[in-house]
């Protein structure tokens, strides 16, 4: 019998398109394509000596010893699914957690669970999202598959932290232009990361895990104040998800968000990503002697 705490990689497989599967082709020929699709999610976890805690409906709960065995696991479920599901609109969406583990001889509990099964939820079609307790443990050629993904909450935990996506499309030897390395060496590669804002004299550089980074009127509340008639106490937020800064305003003038050789967009209780280099003009359209104008660059 296995220690009841054991460091282990969780790893949750749902397929997703199957109640419009069974809409399209009828109850018996789509539940024997995802009995299909579960069975080999099964078998390939076997193959890779990792163990089958259990299925749930078109779900597979498996650990693994290795995060870097589970990911390959889900690397090799995703291509499958790809080549032969595709054209049918199924997917598979598979959340990876590492961490130390209550497991049974039957089951597996803990907040490793909770978090693998929280993150494959978060996971989209093809996707596979990463924790960072999966991120600390992978060599070298899976990190560089792996991207930022979003800042969240997860369950149960009152602080945000990063999750990631492994990038399992794209080889890392043929395309480097994706490369991301997980946030403890995010000062080697800052330049692919920091968002930079310049307001008069004050330049600032923002990395993820320093969002939600706010703007706004009220100097005891925001990071970064200014002293605006047109501006409200706490006017808008800088947010960084699904790889992306964005800007959320929630004022009462709203703002604006002109990236440079586009059309400028007024946000008002709205969100906008911020991409490349631009301006944001709080409370009022843009205006180039505005000593308040925000320049940006990703």
């Amino acid at each position: 019998m296995l220690n009841q705490n054991t460091p282990q990689a969780i790893m949750f497989a749902d397929v997703s398109g199957s109640s419009a599967l069974y809409k399209q082709l009828g109850n018996q020929e789509a539940k024997a394509i995802v009995d299909d699709v579960v069975s080999h999610m099964a078998a390939t976890t076997i193959v890779h000596e990792g163990i089958v805690v259990k299925t749930i409906g078109d779900e597979v709960m498996a650990r693994f010893d290795s995060a870097n065995t589970a990911c390959r696991v889900a690397i090799a479920i995703q291509q499958r699914s790809s080549r032969e599901f595709a054209d049918i609109g199924l997917g598979i969406r598979i959340g990876v957690a590492f961490g130390d583990t209550v497991v049974t001889p039957n089951d597996a509990f803990g907040d490793t669970v909770n978090d693998a099964a929280f993150v494959a939820h978060i996971a989209r079609a093809n996707q596979i999202v990463l924790t960072q307790g999966v991120i600390d443990q992978l060599d070298s050629t899976l990190m560089h598959q792996c991207q930022l993904f979003d800042r969240v909450n997860i369950k149960g935990d009152s602080q945000k932290t990063i999750i990631y996506r492994l990038a399992w499309e794209t080889s890392p030897q043929n395309d480097f232009s994706t490369r991301v390395m997980h946030i403890h060496e995010v000062t080697r590669f800052v330049s692919n990361f920091q968002l930079t804002l310049k307001m008069g004299d004050q330049s600032i550089s923002i990395l993820p895990d320093q969002t939600p980074f706010s703007i706004g009127r009220d100097i005891n509340k925001v990071d970064l104040s200014m002293d605006n008639s047109v501006c409200s106490r706490e006017h808008c937020h800088i947010a960084f998800r699904h790889g992306k800064y964005v800007l959320v305003d929630h004022s009462t003038n709203g703002t604006y968000v002109h990236e440079e050789n586009k059309t400028p967009i007024y946000l008002r209780r709205e969100e906008a990503p911020l991409q490349g280099t631009g301006v944001i003009s709080v409370g009022q359209q843009v205006d180039p002697a505005n000593p308040w104008l925000i320049q940006y660059q990703h």
